[in-house]
């Protein structure tokens, strides 16, 4: 090796050796809360696609509002969310179905707790095609 290229490395002064933990702390931050967020956003996404596949099924077979509370929460179970009976609103008007769910959930990040807020709409038309 020459002076030169000695002279070089000499002069990095430890900068890419800084500029690497500053990448490992930050991306042990980005799994730590992808770990900790995934599965909440996970659950909500499923609640949502049987949100949907429960008012297209209410709006043809033209389902009670019982039926329709009682089998949305049998999907939040299955999905692990604690959602209550009020956090379901069913409004029909104008020949459709319009269902609203809004539930938070708790997300403990190592030093503060979150509420995570989620809002779901989905609506379908009343009677078969």
């Amino acid at each position: 090796m020459n002076f030169q290229n000695r002279r070089i490395l000499r002069d990095c002064e430890g900068k890419g050796i800084t500029g690497c933990l500053i990448f490992i702390v930050l991306l042990g931050i980005a799994v730590f809360l992808g770990i900790a967020l995934l599965p909440a956003y996970y659950a909500n996404s499923n609640l949502d696609s049987g949100v949907k596949t429960e008012v297209s099924r209410a709006g043809a077979h033209s389902l009670d509002d019982a039926a329709i509370i009682k089998d949305i929460l049998d999907i939040a179970r299955r999905n692990e969310i604690k959602l209550e009976r009020q956090n379901i609103k069913i409004q029909r008007y104008a020949g459709q179905v319009f269902i609203e769910v809004e539930y938070s959930v708790p997300v403990d990040l190592g030093v503060t707790d979150r509420n995570l807020n989620f809002h779901i709409k989905a609506s379908s038309f009343v009677g078969t095609l």
